[in-house]
């Protein structure tokens, strides 16, 4: 994984050699440097090994900058310190004027002061960068490291029992698998690529009247999905979709967007999500409601060659996808304790529909949506069994 051996490269560069017998780079434990980071343990074990999420790879990369950048700084300080009074006291001969060495030196550290000040200073919703953007919206409220200062969303140790089982799915889920949908409209080969989702997850206190105590998740979904379009414009039936059957082709399954060379990326959709998770002992019930998307990396060219509107699109056509049907899954984690990191997934099966009929299908078109947990807020023994909620 590129983002982890960047991450790698980064610790070795600022703290030394990885030696994986002792759990150190240099000479400095895993501990520390997950402290210098200001992330959790088990935070840094998932960077280390490969099994965290774009947004914590970039989270962190930005970090260790930080910290070579104090370490340069405060190298190029203590060289101006060394130097003895009689070299920045001693003035320079009238001919041959030589280049004032410490005072370029000082106009470097102030540059670089500025820009680290700007950095901490200003305010995070003004960074509108590419790594930015990779980010939850919620991060800072979510992902602190435990001994920050902040107000965490998560239930704290004393609670956990009262809010058994929700208290289980605290944390951060992500998109189990990506996967891809038609678009229907007035022309055929417009298709829709969910590629990834950063999910939190925290127990409801309030809305218990009519689930139970306990019962109820609150999710905030950040998904980031494509727009693609057929250069050939092929009908999706019946090469990618059987209408009998209501169910897509072999060949369809297999497209890979990406290496395709009939298909091209017109467009890049960011979309947040507020999701409502109903837990029973048998069932897991899902209710999501949009909460705006928009569009980035627009290939205007295309759209306009192909005739996609995509204000259109996000409002009228992805925006149905939002209110399609999703089935109630079957709970297979009745005993909240079985819920495992980097293992557990809850997948729901789905029908997208535009109104009734989605353009004569008679049905709509079916996807699974699945949601697999990546950090868990609470993992220690839970007491609530299987029949007492």
């Amino acid at each position: 994984m590129e983002l982890q051996k960047r991450f790698i490269t980064k610790l070795e560069q600022c703290y030394g050699p990885w030696e994986k017998e002792t759990s150190r780079f240099g000479s400095a434990t895993y501990g520390k440097i997950a402290q210098d980071l200001c992330i959790s343990a088990s935070s840094f074990s998932q960077l280390i090994y490969g099994s965290a999420t774009e947004g914590m790879y970039i989270r962190a990369l930005r970090n260790v900058e930080r910290l070579l950048s104090e370490a340069n700084l405060r190298h190029e300080l203590h060289k101006i310190k060394s130097q003895s009074p009689s070299d920045l006291a001693t003035p320079p001969p009238p001919v041959n004027y030589p280049k004032p060495a410490v005072l370029i030196v000082l106009a470097i550290l102030i540059s670089v002061l500025s820009i680290l000040l700007y950095h901490f200073l200003s305010p995070k919703t003004s960074d509108v960068s590419a790594d930015q953007l990779a980010l939850h919206p919620l991060s800072d409220f979510f992902d602190r490291a435990y001994n920050a200062e902040f107000d965490s969303p998560y239930l704290n140790e004393a609670e956990v029992q009262e809010y058994c089982p929700c208290s289980a799915y605290e944390g951060t889920w992500e998109l189990h698998s990506p996967y891809k949908l038609p678009l229907p409209g007035n022309k055929p080969g417009v298709y829709y690529y969910a590629k990834s989702a950063d999910i939190r997850m925290k127990c409801s206190k309030s809305d218990t009247l009519n689930a139970g105590k306990g019962q109820v998740i609150n999710a905030y979904e950040y998904l980031i999905n494509e727009i693609w379009v057929d250069l050939k414009q092929t009908p999706i039936s019946p090469k990618y979709f059987n209408k009998q059957t209501k169910t897509y082709t072999e060949e369809f399954q297999h497209i890979d967007f990406e290496d395709h060379p009939d298909f091209k990326k017109v467009a890049t959709i960011h979309s947040f999500f507020i999701d409502k998770f109903i837990i029973s002992d048998s069932t897991i019930t899902r209710i999501g409601e949009p909460s705006g998307r928009y569009a980035r990396d627009i290939d205007q060219k295309l759209a306009d060659e192909f005739e996609l509107d995509l204000k259109h699109i996000l409002e009228n056509v992805v925006g149905n996808l939002t209110k399609t049907n999703c089935n109630p899954t079957l709970n297979p984690y009745c005993d909240p304790n079985d819920l495992t990191e980097e293992e557990s997934v809850i997948s729901f099966d789905c029908l997208y529909t535009i109104r009734s009929e989605n353009l004569g299908l008679g049905g709509g078109y079916p996807y699974t949506k699945g949601y697999k947990l990546i950090d868990q807020s609470y993992s220690d023994n839970l007491t609530c069994a299987c029949d007492s909620h």
